[in-house]
């Protein structure tokens, strides 16, 4: 018995079956670098504790290590980065560390460990160097390195918005306003809002200049992916090199005012 065969007109019933469907994952990072500032930093605030547990402002670390104006023009330019690691009370330190642990590990695992490192200290001496310029007041803390975080994250979900969709564009509003929130928090009296503005322009920049870049991968043979077109490459560093030049530049003008 043979099979008859159907119909030329014939036409199989129901619509055709979609497409198989698949989630691409971006490149991710493990997570230490984080862990490596947050123990500088808690450790810093043990000895601040241990050298000044009176609370008398005569902590030998913040004499030493806080953004001050004037002893910074004379060429103590080590406090552009010691200030970042310094707190004054308990309450300063918790939130700081706290926002470094919840932004902190989000972009690390973006930007990779070496990116990331780069970008916490060196927004950071962005956030002093904007104080510096703007504040005449000593200052400490790692909250313009925060803000530099925001800056780096944020520009990370803009620039890669077509590809992770709503999704992304919904994060990036959030990002957005988280740091309008902080800043207009910050116009209150007693907080550096300069150095959070300097910490967040430098983030955004610096973000931009090595920051990944994702795309997908659709090549014969091999399955999809997402890779970073933007990797650490000498570029990157000669790019990196230009931001901190652009920072030794501001305040040597600074220090001839």
């Amino acid at each position: 018995m043979t099979a008859a065969a159907a119909p030329p007109d014939f036409q199989p019933s129901g619509p055709p079956p979609p497409p198989p469907s698949f989630r691409l994952q971006a490149p991710t990072y493990p997570v230490w670098v984080t862990y490596v500032f947050l123990g500088i930093i808690g450790l810093v605030f043990i000895a601040q504790l241990a050298l000044d547990p009176g609370g008398r402002q005569t902590d030998p670390i913040i004499l030493y290590g806080a953004k001050v104006n004037i002893l910074i023009a004379h060429g103590q330019v080590w406090r552009l980065v010691t200030a970042i690691f310094i707190h004054v009370g308990l309450l300063h330190f918790a939130f700081n560390a706290y926002s470094l642990y919840n932004i902190g590990r989000m972009v690390e695992t973006a930007y990779g460990p070496l990116r990331f490192g780069l970008l916490f200290l060196m927004t950071g001496v962005a956030g002093t160097v904007m104080s510096l310029w703007f504040n005449p007041n000593p200052a400490v803390g790692a909250s313009g390195a925060i803000f530099g975080l925001i800056g780096a994250e944020g520009i990370l979900l803009y620039r890669n918005r077509a590809l992770l969709g709503e999704r992304g564009r919904s994060a990036l509003q959030n990002v957005v306003i988280v740091a309008l929130i902080n800043l207009a928090f910050g116009l209150q009296g007693g907080i550096d809002n300069w150095g959070h503005l300097g910490g967040l322009l430098g983030g955004v920049l610096l973000g931009g200049a090595i920051g990944p870049v994702w795309a997908v991968r659709a090549e014969p043979f091999m399955p999809p992916a997402i890779l970073d077109a933007n990797p650490f490459t000498a570029l990157r560093w000669l790019l990196t090199a230009g931001f901190a030049l652009g920072l030794i530049l501001w305040v040597g003008l600074f220090a001839l005012r």
